[in-house]
């Protein structure tokens, strides 16, 4: 059993509507003339919009999901310290990142970072409260203390039964993941909009935008 390939699998269901969306309330990506930086991205949804703005994705490394000679800029860099003036993108653009960056802090300062370079903004992230954990596919198990998650992540959750990893391998993955509810994603993006995506009925994820009025680009 492939993990990234299940992973793919849920993924695929949600992200179309997600990146059509994104289309829709962002023109701009039509202009060509439009910067645009992806903090801690990949391919995705720059494949399916194909944007006629300059695109730059930035991460730490580069991702499978951008091969060499793609049609997009990458550079390495770090979303919690981005080495851009203010203001300096007409969009900045995370999707399913935040999460992973850190502790509450260097969550901060990603925001911090995205909200300061960025005119225009949109940031997603999965809901802490919703009953699937994306990233262990399994029910509910994140709800518990950390301490019991441990415990379960191994057998009671897909990514434990495709996975096989010892202790020491859950503890890494688990130390990679901290989910945000609702108020403390508010209270990263202040000047942002909070978006609630749904799924039937329940908020799946939280998505920050900021359209701003009357920029000169």
């Amino acid at each position: 059993m492939n993990m990234r390939s299940i992973q793919n699998y849920f993924m695929n269901l949600f992200r179309p509507a997600r990146a059509q969306a994104i289309g829709a309330r962002f023109p701009l990506l039509n202009d060509p003339n439009a910067r645009v930086l992806d903090v801690g991205g990949g391919s995705y949804p720059w494949d399916l919009l194909n944007p006629a703005a300059r695109v730059t994705i930035l991460n730490k490394s580069r991702p499978p999901t951008v091969p060499e000679g793609a049609r997009w800029e990458f550079v390495i860099g770090d979303g919690t310290s981005l080495e851009y003036p203010d203001r300096s993108f007409d969009l900045v653009f995370s999707n399913s990142v935040i999460e992973h960056v850190g502790d509450l802090e260097a969550q901060t300062k990603f925001a911090n970072e995205m909200r300061r370079v960025g005119k225009h903004l949109y940031c997603q992230t999965p809901n802490r409260w919703f009953p699937v954990e994306p990233h262990l596919i399994a029910l509910i198990i994140h709800w518990f203390p950390s301490s019991v998650v441990r415990r379960l992540a191994r057998y009671g959750s897909v990514w434990g039964w495709a996975t096989k990893p010892n202790r020491q391998q859950v503890d890494e993955f688990l130390s990679l993941i901290r989910l945000l509810s609702f108020k403390e994603f508010s209270q990263l993006y202040p000047d942002c909009d909070i978006r609630r995506e749904r799924v039937f009925g329940l908020t799946k994820s939280f998505i920050a935008e900021r359209i701003a009025q009357d920029i000169d680009r």
